[in-house]
């Protein structure tokens, strides 16, 4: 396995914010109006301080394989991520703690440690910030408009669970589309110009939770599944520490 592949895997998701409040949604109650259902790109309280696994298969030009994830979610601002194969060999394990982030890449004993974006070598997509990577292991949208009030003008009028589609730019200029209802998106696109750059859909396949992204200018194409449901964290997170031992790893972007 290459190393771009547990990277591309660590940074599954897009320029994105995942708190449960946010200033569409403030500006909402102060001027009297009824307030949305939780918006398709915030991540919903309910889901907070839970724990989830996530089987990961992806099928690309360098290659395929699966990893197992291990999602241990305090909050959008601290949460833990890790990373084993079917053997369970630790690949990597990804720390966040407010706005940095901490990647430990166990098999190489490196690390990098981000304050900022991550950008993805292996990845045509650009910069993206390491919460947004549990917002779409969380079935959320993982790009928030730069204009927040775009979900109340879509969803105050109708009702919670109408399927609504979006049309928006984010902070960066990006254009996406998503159909959602409240109980977060059915399928999104991230666009460059009139051509998609990425495709993500989800469903229910059983008592399983299935999703699908692919990448159309690399092909790659990865496939998760939840195959239980979360359950509540357990424990205090681990602090984001560099074990002995390990040395500086190849970053890249703001490191």
């Amino acid at each position: 396995m290459r190393r771009s592949f547990p990277l591309l895997l660590f940074s599954l998701a897009w320029l994105g914010g995942c708190a449960s409040t946010g200033p569409g949604r403030e500006a909402a109650i102060a001027a009297g109006r009824p307030v949305p259902a939780t918006a398709p790109w915030e991540i919903p309280e309910t889901e907070w301080r839970t724990q989830r696994i996530v089987r990961m298969h992806y099928d690309g030009s360098e290659g395929n394989g699966t990893l197992r994830l291990v999602l241990r979610f305090k909050d959008p601002e601290r949460f833990h991520v890790s990373a084993s194969d079917r053997l369970g060999r630790r690949w990597w394990d990804l720390n966040v703690r407010g706005g940095d982030a901490l990647v430990l890449w166990v098999r190489e004993r490196t690390f990098c440690r981000y304050a900022g974006d991550l950008e993805i070598p292996a990845l045509s997509l650009g910069p993206v910030p390491a919460r947004a990577v549990a917002a779409l292991l969380m079935r959320r949208l993982p790009a928030p408009p730069a204009d927040p009030g775009v979900w109340e003008e879509t969803a105050v009028s109708g009702r919670p669970d109408r399927n609504v589609r979006i049309d928006f730019e984010d902070r960066r200029g990006r254009r996406w589309t998503a159909e959602a209802t409240a109980a977060g998106p059915s399928r999104w696109t991230l666009w460059r110009g009139d051509r998609s750059r990425a495709t993500w859909d989800g469903g229910v396949e059983g008592v399983e939770e299935v999703a699908r992204l692919v990448e159309s200018d690399t092909g790659l194409e990865l496939r998760w599944r939840q195959r239980r449901a979360a359950t509540e964290l357990a424990g205090p997170l681990p602090a984001p520490e560099i074990p002995a031992g390990y040395r500086p790893g190849i970053c890249g972007a703001d490191a």
